[in-house]
C-alpha cells in the first residue's frame, strides 16, 4: 500500500502541474515553428525535450499514488532526456553532430543510480543528487556549446542570453543538491519544504526562459536566412550587386573622413561566354564558384568581394593602396591561371583580367568604377589575362 498523501503536498503538486503546462506549451510552439521551419531541426529536439519533460514531471505528480519502483526511475530519466534533447538541440542549431552514445550513456547511468536507491535502498537524497549532478553537466554542456557559437553579430545576444540562462538554472540545481545533501534527510521531493518549493518555482522560470531563448535564437537565424538572400549572390557566396555598392558607400565615407587609402578592382573572367558555349551552362556555373572560391580565400575580413553582373566581380580594399592592390590583383590572377576546373572528366582553363582604380577623397563611388572599367578595358584590349592600373601607362 502506497502511504497516503498528506494534504500538505497538494501546494507543491500544484508546482509541479504548472511545471508540465509550461512544457507542454513550450512543446507545442517548438513544434509548429519546427513544421514551417522543417530545416531547423534543433526544433524537433527541443520539443520532444519539452514534451517528454512534460510526461515526466506529470508521473512526479503521482509519486506516492502508484509505486515509487516504477515512478521514480522512469519519471528521472523522462525528466533528464529533456536536458539531454535540449544539449542535442543546441548541437543541432550549432551545425554539430549528435552525441548519442554520450546522451544515451548518461541516461543509463543515471536512470540505474535512480533504480538502485529506489529498489535496493530508498535514498532520496541519493537520487536528488544523482539527478542534480546528470542536470548540471547537460546544462553546462550545452551552455558551452552556445558560447562556442560563431554567428552573425545579430545572433549572438540570443544565444549568450540562452547560455546564461542555463548556467544560472546549473548553478541553482547545484545550490539545491549542497543544501539538500547538508539537511535533515528528505522523505519525497513533494514534501513543501523551502528547498523543494524553490528548486519548483525555479524550474518554472528556467524552463519559461529557456523556451523564449530557443525561439529567439530561432527568429533571429530566420532573419539572418532573410538578410542572406537579400545580400548575398546565391551561386558564387558573394555579395550581389545592390549590397556590395551599399556596403561600399559607406566605406567610402569612412575612407573620407579619416583619409585612408581605399581601392577598387573589377575583375572580370576572360572568354567566359566560350565556356558557356562549349561545355554548358553548368560548367560555366561552376567555374564561377571556383572563380568566387579563390578570390575568398585571399581575402581579409574587411574587404568587400561582389558580383557585379554576369562573370564581373567588384573588390573593394579598405586601408589598401594602388601599390597593395596591384600585388593582391597579380596573386589572384596567377591562382585563377594556374587552378583549371575540373568539370565531368574535362579540365576547363580559365583567365581573369583586373582593372584597379584608387576612390578619391569627396569623388562618388562611381567616378572609381568608371576609372576601374577603363582599367579592365584595356587589360582585355592588351590580350587579357592582364592586371592594369587606372593612370598606368600602355
Amino acid at each position: 500500500m502506497p502511504p497516503p498523501i498528506p494534504d500538505m503536498m497538494l501546494d507543491t503538486r500544484t508546482l509541479v502541474i504548472a511545471l508540465v503546462g509550461i512544457c507542454l506549451l513550450l512543446s507545442a510552439a517548438s513544434f509548429l515553428a519546427w513544421r514551417v521551419h522543417r530545416h531547423i531541426t534543433a526544433l524537433a529536439y527541443w520539443a520532444g525535450g519539452a514534451l517528454v519533460g512534460a510526461c515526466g514531471l506529470a508521473l512526479i505528480a503521482l509519486y506516492g499514488v502508484w509505486p515509487a519502483a516504477l515512478v521514480v526511475p522512469l519519471a528521472n530519466a523522462l525528466v533528464a532526456s529533456t536536458y539531454v534533447l535540449n544539449w542535442f538541440g543546441v548541437r543541432s542549431f550549432a551545425g554539430r553532430p549528435i552525441p548519442w552514445r554520450s546522451g544515451l550513456a548518461v541516461l543509463a547511468a543515471m536512470t540505474a543510480g535512480n533504480m538502485w536507491f529506489v529498489v535496493i535502498e530508498n535514498d532520496v537524497t541519493a537520487r536528488i543528487l544523482i539527478a542534480s549532478t546528470g542536470f548540471c553537466g547537460l546544462l553546462l554542456l550545452a551552455a558551452l556549446e552556445l558560447w562556442r557559437m560563431e554567428p552573425a553579430d545579430r545572433l549572438r545576444r540570443a544565444q549568450r542570453v540562452t547560455a546564461m540562462v542555463f548556467l544560472l538554472h546549473a548553478l541553482f540545481v547545484a545550490g539545491r543538491a549542497v543544501l539538500t545533501a547538508w539537511s535533515e534527510p528528505v522523505s519525497s521531493i513533494l514534501v513543501p519544504d523551502p528547498v523543494q518549493s524553490a528548486s519548483f518555482l525555479e524550474s518554472i522560470l528556467a524552463i519559461t526562459a529557456w523556451g523564449f531563448g530557443f525561439l529567439s535564437m530561432t527568429s533571429e537565424r530566420l532573419q539572418a536566412d532573410l538578410d542572406r538572400i537579400a545580400t548575398i549572390d546565391p551561386l558564387t557566396g558573394a555579395l550581389n550587386r545592390r549590397a556590395f555598392m551599399s556596403h561600399a558607400e559607406r566605406e567610402l565615407l569612412r575612407a573620407q573622413r579619416s583619409g585612408a587609402p581605399l581601392t577598387l578592382l573589377l575583375l572580370d573572367l576572360d572568354r567566359f561566354k566560350r565556356v558557356n558555349d562549349t561545355f554548358g551552362h553548368l560548367a560555366g556555373d561552376a567555374l564561377l564558384r571556383r572563380f568566387s572560391e579563390i578570390v575568398s580565400a585571399r581575402l581579409r575580413r574587411t574587404d568587400l568581394f561582389g558580383r557585379y553582373g554576369g562573370e564581373e566581380f567588384c573588390l573593394l580594399l579598405p586601408d589598401t593602396d594602388q601599390i597593395g592592390a596591384a600585388a593582391l590583383a597579380e596573386a589572384l590572377r596567377r591562382d585563377v591561371a594556374a587552378r583549371p576546373l575540373d568539370f565531368q572528366g574535362q579540365e576547363i582553363a580559365a583567365t581573369v583580367s583586373i582593372g584597379i582604380a584608387a576612390c578619391h577623397g569627396g569623388e562618388p563611388l562611381d567616378a572609381a568604377l568608371a576609372a576601374a572599367d577603363r582599367a579592365l578595358y584595356r587589360a582585355k584590349h592588351n590580350g587579357r589575362n592582364q592586371v592594369i592600373a587606372a593612370g598606368a601607362a600602355g
